[in-house]
């Protein structure tokens, strides 16, 4: 809670002297250099003094607040980069720049793993703070790296999209072709059957009528069967 009093005391205390009036080396609407610095140093000996879970704390707070979003995006800033950069060295150098109605105060702080910059985002007509970041500085082989991997990525992106469009262009070749196929099929006409052919009526084998009939006229004439010849036989229905 103590701490928690000290940010807010700090905190207003950056205001009055955004605000206030005095000796500047550089005017900038009433502001000077040093105002802006002592600012900046003011915010990062607070940050500097919290802890990870005081962090947290600080940005659920002002997360929570209406009129907090500058400070909870400075704590969630603040929160991804302290892992990384060590203990406090010292401030390195500090500077101020003015494009159209925006003034930018930049302070490099220097720590034992990497340096960080704090940035002061302040409306040149009204005076009033619009941002407070804080961000690692990389080296120029860590930002010719990530530039590198970014541009690899984007190629990497085009060409697969130009790949897929490419093959959606393909199919547009296959497609009639299937559709012209079924087409056939569902237009062929159905095989006709063909007919079983009637079975043949098995011939009637006539040697036992032969023989009967043979034995009547050889009874009838008293002669024998060996003396004539039973050559056909005609029915009448």
């Amino acid at each position: 809670m103590k701490k928690k009093i000290i940010l807010m005391v700090s905190t207003l205390v950056c205001m009055l002297a955004l605000c206030s009036c005095g000796k500047s080396q550089v005017d900038l609407n009433g502001l000077s250099e040093t105002q802006l610095q002592s600012a900046c140093e003011q915010t990062a000996g607070v940050l500097e003094g919290l802890d990870a879970n005081e962090s947290e704390q600080y940005y659920s707070y002002y997360a929570s607040q209406d009129d907090g979003k500058i400070y909870a995006d400075l704590m969630e800033q603040w929160i991804d980069v302290q892992p990384q950069i060590g203990d406090f060295v010292g401030y390195k150098d500090f500077s101020v720049t003015k494009a159209g109605k925006t003034i930018s105060a930049v302070e490099t702080i220097s720590y034992t793993k990497r340096d960080i910059k704090l940035t002061y985002v302040i409306n040149a007509n009204s005076l009033e703070t619009t941002a407070i970041n804080v961000e690692i500085v990389y080296s120029l082989g860590e930002t010719m790296a990530k530039a590198g991997l970014n541009t690899v990525m984007s190629i990497s992106i085009v060409f697969v999209i130009l790949i897929l469009i490419s093959l959606v262009i393909s199919a547009f070749k296959v497609i009639p072709v299937i559709q012209a196929k079924f087409s056939k099929e569902e237009s062929a006409p159905a095989v006709k059957v063909a007919p079983a052919a009637p079975v043949a009526a098995e011939e009637t084998d006539d040697t036992e009528l032969i023989a009967v009939i043979a034995a009547a006229i050889a009874a009838s004439t008293g002669s024998s069967t060996d003396d004539f010849v039973v050559r056909s036989i005609k029915r009448r229905y």
